[in-house]
């Protein structure tokens, strides 16, 4: 039998500090209707993920960039694979950047030039970490990417016309990376998404832009099933207290819609300097507990949510 590994100790969170709650006051002010926390769709009950025809879709997202959406994106995708759900990492940002977080190829073919010649997407997921799979977005140029913009502008079906290409079933998820801020790409992304999980860090900068993200993703909630949309904070420092000040901050922000947390871990920085899976069970950081919570804490949402 093998023994259990010990979670690493952290220390017990307080509530927020006067001067802190002031703060928060203020960043409300005349903006009470806002600090009602996001409605989270209850599941139904119903048929299974495996009794589905398609895959289901969770875009992450981030109202600015520096906060680790990429990292935690391939890191979910290893993650939920690891938990025995198989999936796909799907890169639709220009910068090309989800291959590095996967540890695979430099040269690979990517979705951007397959898609301006018209070919389809089945022959290019590459594995990854855990065997998870990747679709890396490829190397592009300045005059590619201007007219991948205008086709996308144009085209609300491009992306799950694709997506068809890669015959996926219900067992699969796919984890898209998307730019930061309101894009093509967000719009293309957010017209397949099950569920939307918008990545913020501990801070007063990232609290601020919460009321920008919910007008960005306003129109995708209006169709007749909406997306559910989950927060999730990244890179939380625990030996500082504001960093533990402004996770009772967004807490008392979002409620239920809080999926989780992910500590500051140098192990994954370490991870990708070195090429190696940053979610390595021999190593079992505290970032890689987190991941792993997250994962199965979102497969729970997800699943509870199945018609």
């Amino acid at each position: 039998m093998v023994a259990p590994v010990a979670t690493p100790a952290l220390p017990e969170i307080e509530a927020p500090s006067a001067p802190l709650l002031r703060l928060l006051e203020e960043l409300s002010q005349g903006e009470a209707d806002h600090l009602q926390p996001p409605e989270v769709v209850e599941g139904r009950d119903g048929e299974m993920y495996s009794e589905q025809s398609s895959p289901n879709v969770v875009v992450v997202v981030s109202v600015k960039g520096g906060v680790g959406r990429s990292t935690l994106t391939a890191a979910i995708a290893s993650g939920l694979q690891r938990q025995g759900r198989p999936a796909l990492a799907l890169d639709l940002d220009p910068q090309n950047a989800l291959r590095h977080h996967l540890c695979l190829g430099l040269d690979m073919p990517g979705l951007g030039a397959n898609s301006l010649l018209n070919e389809s997407w089945e022959t290019l997921p590459e594995r990854g970490f855990a065997g998870c799979r990747l679709v890396a977005f490829g190397s592009t140029d300045h005059e590619q990417q201007q007219s991948l913009n205008r086709w996308l502008g144009q085209d609300s079906e491009w992306l799950g016309q694709r997506l068809a290409d890669l015959k996926l079933n219900g067992q699969d998820t796919v984890i898209i990376d998307v730019p930061a801020g309101n894009t093509v790409y967000l719009g293309q992304a957010m017209s397949v998404a099950d569920a939307v999980l918008v990545v913020v860090q501990p801070d007063v900068a990232s609290f601020s832009t919460l009321d920008q993200m919910d007008s960005v993703l306003a129109p995708y909630f209006n169709r007749e099933k909406p997306p559910q949309r989950f927060y999730v904070i990244n890179q939380l420092d625990a030996a500082h207290r504001f960093s533990l000040d402004m996770v009772e901050v967004f807490k008392t922000r979002l409620g239920a819609a809080l999926l989780g947390t992910v500590h500051r871990d140098r192990a994954f920085s370490e991870a990708q300097a070195y090429g190696r899976d940053p979610l390595d069970p021999t190593v079992n950081s505290i970032g890689s507990q987190d991941v792993h919570a997250l994962c199965r804490t979102l497969l729970e949402r997800i699943d509870s949510d199945l018609p």
